[in-house]
């Protein structure tokens, strides 16, 4: 039986007409001849079978995912599918491109038109390109836009999806050449280009960035993680964590770090904050792209959510310089203290602001008892707020009182630690009923010594509403507590709140349709290119997202469709601008003007129909 190498870019799909062994080893009929049947009554088929590979789960369901580890056997039998010790001369990752034979007959010119006008305006191809060379800075552009076109991070049917797009490459290359391309790029050069972008990024030096964190299932099977994280809910499933640093006026991306495993917002702010800090550092006679001069006069303020907020994270802040402003959890000892001192001044017409119709209102205050110095807290009053959260809180009421109701109904038995999730807002009369364990982790384990330690355990007689709690939280709906360490008024803030949208937008885009959910990878670098070729596609993305804005508000009052949800919306109506081939002269034509959405779209990405047209002309330079 032919050796079997269990690598990524040795993974092919199973042909039909196969028999599959109880162990996972995939055979094929190489030949069929027909003899006599021993009784002489006729012929029969003589199949001699050779094994041509094995599957990437054995034991498994293999008709679900029709995906195999091939040997060399199968490569002898199908010899359109080259081996890629075949394809990959060594030591020479762009020889193994396979260029395809010709285009399709219809090609896709709208998104790559768009994308390359942004990619242009942005300076990001330029920073690519200073970075990594012209081929590797195309191939990167084109996995991007791939990405984005099809919500998915796997790039097995790039090629396929490239013969009918124009793209960035001047050739088409092969899922082997796409495979070798991620293992041998250099973590450096990644490195170099996250802080020529980061620099480039930054504009005129005064910025707000946005940071938060997405734990990415890694689902592609026969792909794995060389370094495995867990999710905190479930050890069993790897997780790669992506941390993002957003520009706040647009939400483009900054900068981005790769981890495996579920690390804490906290970690996550401190390696933003180390990365955002060396670009305060003055870079003396350097200029070009990423290079600002006299950046040491950079201006740089993180937003975040409560998570990030620790004592050392905010020394760590101030000590290397950099602002902040923290959201606070309505439910934490802080914000309730300010809120409650202080809720009384907000409704007042000098705190209204009549431009969006909300109160805000900044007070000093100390973050911690022990704090060297005030810092400024900006208390929100937003009406539409205020309605979602009375919503909000009233499900949970009756969610929680419904429960109650069962296991009043029930006799269940519970804990202190149970009953205290509940009364926060019921009043609860019970009786005690013997004892339950109270060691038990999640998993049933019990504590190291294994002496199971026991609580009271009690059942409900009866339970109401406390009144004054509920009326208490009704009374902070539709508030939100802010702190910053920034001389800004609550006005200010007020239009920095608004902004963050775009960042909050863009990691909701992240999270979802840039397809990180089936992200895999076979090494370290890898892993660090393939979130590479992502931060390209989010900063594409989130420029998209900002130029299109105004038709995504249009489109939300028409349609009722979410301003904040329809980024592969924008891309299917690019995508639709289409060339077809002219079988004579060899040439690709328009197939029609651009439609209402259409049009609307380009004239607010900046892209005309010249441009669009002079993409078409040069198709006739078939990849």
């Amino acid at each position: 039986m032919s050796r079997i190498a269990k690598t990524a870019d040795n993974i092919v799909s199973i042909p039909k007409s196969v028999s599959v062994t109880a162990k996972g080893y995939v055979y094929w009929n190489a030949t069929t001849t027909w003899v006599d049947k021993a009784n002489g009554t006729g012929k029969r088929a003589d199949h001699k079978k050779e094994c041509i590979g094995v599957v990437l789960c054995p034991g498994g369901d293999w008709k679900k995912d029709r995906r195999m580890y091939a040997n060399s056997a199968y490569y002898r039998l199908f010899p359109a599918d080259k081996s890629s010790s075949e394809k990959t001369p060594a030591g020479n990752a762009s020889s193994a491109c396979r260029e395809y034979p010709q285009r399709f007959d219809c090609i896709s010119a709208g998104l790559y038109a768009a994308v390359s006008k942004i990619a242009e305006e942005s300076g990001l191809y330029e920073a690519l390109l200073e970075v990594f060379g012209a081929e590797d800075a195309c191939l990167i552009m084109d996995l991007a836009m791939y990405m984005i076109s099809r919500e998915t991070a796997e790039m097995r049917h790039f090629p396929h999806w490239a013969a009918s797009h124009a793209i960035f490459s001047e050739s088409i290359p092969d899922a082997g050449f796409i495979s070798a391309f991620e293992k041998e790029i250099s973590p450096s050069l990644i490195s170099r280009f996250r802080n020529t972008w980061a620099a480039a990024a930054l504009g005129d030096g005064r910025v707000l960035a946005c940071y938060d964190s997405v734990n990415t299932c890694s689902q592609a099977p026969g792909v794995f993680l060389v370094q495995q994280g867990y999710a905190v809910d479930d050890p069993e499933e790897c997780r790669l964590n992506a941390e993002y640093a957003m520009r706040q006026k647009d939400g483009l991306p900054v900068t981005f770090n790769v981890s495996p495993g579920a690390v804490k917002d906290i970690s996550e702010a401190a390696n933003i904050s180390a990365g955002l800090s060396e670009l305060k550092k003055p870079n003396p006679g350097q200029q070009g792209c990423g290079k600002i001069p006299g950046n040491d006069n950079i201006s740089i303020t993180v937003f975040a959510d409560r998570g990030h907020i620790s004592h050392e994270h905010i020394q760590d802040l101030r000590n290397r310089g950099i602002g902040f402003i923290f959201l606070l959890n309505g439910n934490t000892e802080l914000a309730n203290e300010v809120l409650g001192n202080h809720i009384d001044e907000v409704k007042k017409a000098a705190s209204f602001i009549r431009e969006n119709g909300r109160f805000a209102l900044t007070v000093r205050n100390k973050i911690f008892p022990d704090d060297e110095k005030e810092s400024r807290f900006h208390i929100v009053w937003d009406g539409e707020l205020e309605t979602r959260h009375r919503f909000i809180l009233e499900n949970d009421l009756i969610g929680k009182a419904d429960n109650l109701k069962k296991h009043m109904a029930k006799g269940t038995r519970l804990t202190d630690e149970n009953l205290n999730r509940y009364r926060q807002y019921f009043n609860i009369s019970c009786h005690e009923d013997g004892a339950l364990k109270a060691n038990q982790s999640r998993e049933g384990s019990e504590n190291a010594d294994n002496a199971p330690e026991f609580a009271p355990a009690y059942v409900i007689d009866s339970f109401e509403r406390n009144a004054a709690a509920v009326g208490k939280a009704h009374r902070y709906c539709g508030y939100l507590v802010y702190v910053s360490d920034q001389e800004m008024t609550a006005q200010e803030i007020i239009k920095v709140l608004d902004r963050r949208d775009g960042a909050e937008t863009m990691l909701r885009a992240l999270k979802g349709w840039l397809g990180r959910d089936k992200i895999g990878f076979c090494s370290e670098n890898t892993m660090q290119a393939k979130n590479l070729i992502c931060f390209a596609a989010s900063v594409i993305g989130a420029q998209l997202l900002a130029k299109t804005e105004a038709f995504r508000e249009q489109e939300m009052k028409r349609c009722g469709i979410s301003a904040a949800g329809d980024l592969p919306a924008v891309a299917d109506l690019l995508e639709e601008i289409r060339a077809d081939r002219d079988l004579c002269a060899g040439t690709y034509v328009r197939r029609y003007l651009p439609g209402k959405l259409q049009k609307t779209v380009l004239d607010l990405i900046g892209v005309t129909l010249e441009d669009i047209d002079a993409v078409i002309a040069n198709l006739a330079d078939e990849p």
